[in-house]
């Protein structure tokens, strides 16, 4: 997704909405930096990255929803607790 979309998709949520977001730039894969990212080590130029990046957008993102919501109702649960018997 380029940076402009996602802009244009948020300015339809209310700004004081609360959300959950996640995104990642090419340094988060290929640091150019040096730094042992752990998932790869080549050199990728902003050509190679911007011609496979589209490959989020088709991927099933439902095992990351439920692993996120799964964790969410855990902190829920925890914090209902620490309330209760606060």
């Amino acid at each position: 997704m380029q940076v402009k979309d996602a802009i244009k998709y948020l300015q339809r949520i209310n700004p004081e909405d609360e959300i959950v977001i996640a995104w990642w730039v090419m340094e988060d894969f290929f640091d150019k930096q040096g730094f042992d990212t752990g998932w790869c080590k080549m050199d990728v130029t902003k050509e190679e990255w911007e011609s496979v990046v589209h490959i989020g957008d088709n991927m099933d993102w439902s095992m990351t929803h439920e692993s996120l919501q799964e964790v969410m109702e855990m902190e829920i649960e925890s914090n209902r607790k620490g309330i209760t018997n606060g």
